[in-house]
């Protein structure tokens, strides 16, 4: 930028500060430039920044009792969402931990997998497990009401006592299903129990929305003195002036 680009900006600076000096001190250039008038126009923005500092303190205070109320609506979610996950897991465990696996058989916590073409899902829950050993091989049968599956190893693939103590830990966790059933249902109610609860505690929201409510609605007297003051201040230029000067 040249010297005649940057006076003209310089010019154009001085005279978009003399305009808005004329228009928050109306009624000629005396009383917005004048010395004579320093105390006129300080007596005025005093008022001015009474009312400022009182008006971002009321929005700081109702921004945080928006806060507050978004907090509690938060927290209340959180704690809904957190139980209602919870329930789902109780009621839908899905397969459980891996624990052990041979061949095309993967033992987990609640279920047996079986892979192939037509991969097979069998719960544990009344699951019977059989180990049986022939010349051709070892044997483990996994009944359930619905049918039974048959899982054989040729001799070559895995001796009889590894599939013999695969079958063992099968029986195992088939024990240990059972016992987890058995207190299932009463975990089930504790948490479908929690569940309720957590839906029901809106105290902290209600108590939030409440102090939304009182700020919103309240009249502060330290703003409605300092609004009386800037009228009386407005007033007072205006007599001086003859323009009523902008808030």
């Amino acid at each position: 930028m040249g010297i005649a680009g940057m006076t003209l900006t310089v010019v154009i600076l001085v005279l978009a500060g003399v305009a808005r000096r004329l228009h928050r001190y109306p009624g000629g250039w005396r009383f917005a430039l004048s010395g004579r008038h320093d105390t006129d126009r300080d007596a005025l923005d005093r008022a001015r920044r009474a009312v400022r500092k009182l008006r971002r303190r009321a929005r700081r205070e109702l921004a945080g009792a928006r806060a507050r109320v978004a907090r509690a609506d938060r927290a209340h979610r959180r704690r809904v969402g957190d139980a209602e996950r919870h329930l789902a897991r109780l009621r839908r465990p899905g397969k459980g931990a891996f624990v052990a696996a041979l061949g095309k058989v993967s033992l987990h916590e609640h279920v047996m997998v079986i892979s192939g073409p037509k991969k097979k899902v069998l719960p544990l829950d009344g699951l019977q497990v059989r180990f049986e050993h022939s010349t051709i091989g070892n044997h483990i049968y996994l009944r359930r009401p619905d049918g039974v599956h048959l899982q054989s190893y040729p001799p070559g693939e895995h001796g009889e006592d590894t599939v013999r103590g695969f079958g063992v830990r099968i029986e195992n966790a088939v024990a240990t299903e059972s016992t987890y059933l058995i207190g299932l249902a009463t975990s089930v109610k504790k948490a479908e129990d929690a569940l309720k609860a957590a839906r029901a505690d809106t105290g902290p929201a209600q108590e939030a929305r409440r102090h939304l409510g009182l700020m919103t609605a309240r009249r502060d007297p330290a703003l409605a003195e300092a609004l009386a003051g800037l009228e009386a201040a407005r007033d007072r230029w205006q007599r001086l002036t003859g323009r009523r000067p902008p808030p």
